[in-house]
């Protein structure tokens, strides 16, 4: 599973490059999930009168809506985004909004001050209103995903492709490989290394192997 985020302010073409991006890498043959970050604080999922809504008035801390083309699973609180991607299964996982996930991420913006309000060690291009102006920003490809995407998808599959391989963590739980995607290897790896590099013996860069019975 490859991860890549597209963040930016309201009204700068995230949405935009979002959905242009998702057909593009469909396009391409790979199954993709996506997840949208709302910060607006009315926002409900459900709707006040429905039946799930009156399920979660009465108590019920998960509810599912299981309908005929599709299911929606109702919490009664906001998820951990890193909880949340282990209902995905998808090969790309395109997130829409600053969820706090570290991973290859596309800046959208109107002017440059509103990408470098939002700008991040993770940035890897700049795209939305502001593409219509400029083609490079400090350094990062700036890429209008309406008329560009292909080349947007390019260095989507490229950056998500590197940051798959930074990191060579497995687990095996009962013989079976457990697929994790690239933040969680990297936060399993500072785990497992910050216990044990005080210890004697631990050489960095070495192989570590702990097994749990």
């Amino acid at each position: 599973m490859r991860i890549v985020m597209v963040k930016g302010f309201s009204k700068t073409g995230k949405t935009t490059t979002v959905t242009a991006l998702i057909r593009e890498l469909r396009r391409r043959g790979y199954t993709v999930g996506s997840v949208k970050d709302i910060h607006y604080e009315a926002y409900c999922s459900d709707v006040p009168g429905t039946d799930t809504f009156r399920h979660r008035e009465s108590g019920a801390r998960r509810v599912t809506a299981l309908g005929p083309r599709d299911t929606a699973i109702m919490f009664d609180e906001r998820m951990d985004a890193r909880a949340l991607l282990k209902y995905y299964k998808e090969d790309f996982i395109v997130i829409e909004g600053d969820c706090g996930i570290k991973c290859p991420t596309i800046i959208t913006g109107r002017t440059a001050d509103d990408v470098d309000r939002r700008m991040c060690a993770e940035a890897v291009a700049v795209s939305g209103v502001i593409a219509n102006d400029m083609d490079e920003y400090r350094g990062l490809p700036v890429i209008d995903a309406r008329k560009e995407v292909g080349k947007l998808a390019d260095l989507v599959e490229k950056k998500t492709r590197e940051d798959e391989q930074e990191v060579e963590v497995q687990l095996i739980i009962d013989g079976r490989e457990i697929g994790m995607v690239p933040f969680v290897k990297k936060t399993l790896k500072n785990v497992v290394v910050g216990a044990v590099k005080a210890l004697d013996g631990y050489e960095e860069g070495k192989e570590i192997v702990i097994r749990i019975n």
